[in-house]
């Protein structure tokens, strides 16, 4: 999957340093990550990555597609947030699209999610007070999108208010109906590549 350069890396802890000094209230919200990963990617111009990007777009397959030596990537940014399992062991949270427009046509919802082609750059946060003050502490991860398919429309179960179903690779799907169907993944951490937690621009 496509992966950010070293030094668009450090240009993108820098920016999120940049950010805090700013905003301390909390994290970066998704549209503002998606912006500053743009900057991040054109900052290396010795990659000549060629970042396409449409601000506020909503597009279901990519918030931003890479164009570099004739190939294109696609991927989306999400936040996301790392917890503890009890199951599953530590994981990342994250969410999707909503799905309403499938009309609860679980096979159409089945078949659309293990179609998709984007990858996911996500960038979990969280808030540490300490002796030092308040820290905004993220790290990056990749997760591929074929994490995300291999469902099969007859293992979804009723759970609650919501649908779940568990694919090969060990990520939980979570349908909501309560909130226009909304697809949440939780994806076990060993599954996926993991940066370290790093705040004011530089590695914990």
């Amino acid at each position: 999957m496509y992966q950010l350069t070293p030094r668009m890396e450090q240009h993108f802890r820098n920016y999120l340093a940049d950010y805090h000094k700013l905003f301390d209230g909390g994290r970066c919200q998704g549209w503002e990550l998606e912006e500053l990963v743009v900057k991040a990617i054109k900052s290396d111009t010795s990659a000549n990555h060629l970042p396409r990007w449409q601000e506020a777009g909503h597009d279901d397959e990519a918030d931003i597609t890479i164009d570099h030596k004739g190939t294109s990537s696609g991927i989306q940014i999400k936040s996301g947030q790392i917890t503890n399992n009890r199951q599953m062991g530590k994981i990342l949270t994250l969410s999707g699209h909503r799905l309403g427009r499938f009309k609860h046509d679980l096979k159409a919802i089945s078949d659309y999610l293990n179609q998709r082609n984007a990858d996911i750059i996500s960038v979990p946060y969280r808030k540490q007070e300490d002796n030092q003050g308040r820290q905004h502490i993220y790290q990056i991860c990749y997760v591929p999108v074929t994490l995300l398919t291999g469902i099969k429309a007859q293992n979804w179960q009723k759970k609650g208010a919501h649908f779940t179903t568990t694919n090969q690779h060990g990520v939980e799907f979570n349908l909501m109906p309560s909130m226009s169907w909304q697809i949440w993944w939780k994806i076990p951490l060993s599954a996926i590549s993991l940066g370290k937690e790093f705040t004011n621009g530089n590695f914990i």
